[in-house]
């Protein structure tokens, strides 16, 4: 029943993330995080994701900007890197806590840093904090989100640009989280299940993006993900205090 309902949760985050492009690996990861280790939860959080904005990325590969993506990855593989060398895992608290924290810092940020993703310099230090992120909590999300709040993108540029970024994340976060995780802690079965639902998910999405304003898309994920932070604040403290 564990299993089934991570399946589930896998195809309704799916839809999610294909409608806003954050939120949905936010809640995935918390409902993982819940059943499982903090190892298993990044593995099979980061193949699940991975799959998920990958399909984005083929639904709107016309549309990606891939001037923004080298130095991107420049400085995501560099923090990859430098977690080989330091080993780091957080604790289940401390993951909640990040979990919950990131969207309401990047809610708080003020508008006049004027992140624009578009601009070399602000990619790569998108990249350095995005991947940095997603390597202590799992997912980025919220973060990444703020750096596309000041550029001229379409909301489909969005989709297809972010996923890529994301996609990346992903892969780095399972290479590094998978040589810690035992084999057998996750059934192999389980990935496949996960990876279809998430599909699935994202193939629904579609349908509704093209209904939605530019305005909308960008303001309603707001809203989503601060109530989600709350949640797994509130988590993250319970886990450090009992």
């Amino acid at each position: 029943m564990i299993y089934l309902f991570l399946i589930i949760a896998s195809f309704l985050t799916a839809i999610i993330s294909g409608l806003f492009s954050m939120a949905g690996g936010l809640v995935l990861i918390g409902v993982y995080a819940f059943f499982l280790s903090v190892p298993a939860t990044m593995v099979l959080h980061g193949v699940t994701q991975t799959f998920s904005n990958g399909s984005r990325v083929w639904i709107y590969r016309a549309h990606i900007k891939w001037n923004v993506l080298l130095p991107y990855s420049i400085a995501a593989v560099a923090v990859l890197i430098v977690f080989w060398f330091i080993s780091f895992v957080p604790t289940m608290g401390l993951l909640f806590l990040l979990i919950g924290s990131l969207p309401i810092v990047a809610l708080l940020l003020p508008k006049s840093l004027h992140l624009d993703v578009q601009k070399p310099h602000i990619a790569m230090i998108c990249g350095l904090v995005v991947t940095t992120a997603q390597m202590l909590s799992g997912v980025a999300g919220p973060l990444l989100d703020v750096f596309y709040v000041n550029s001229r993108l379409t909301r489909q540029e969005i989709l297809g640009t972010k996923a890529m970024t994301q996609t990346l994340g992903h892969i780095i976060k399972v290479s590094y989280y998978g040589v810690l995780l035992a084999a057998t802690e996750i059934p192999i079965w389980l990935f496949p299940a996960v990876i279809i639902a998430a599909l699935l998910g994202n193939v629904i999405a579609v349908k509704f993006v093209e209904k939605m304003t530019d305005t909308q898309f960008r303001m309603a994920g707001r809203y989503l993900i601060f109530l989600i932070g709350v949640v797994f604040l509130t988590k993250g403290g319970y886990e450090l205090w009992r």
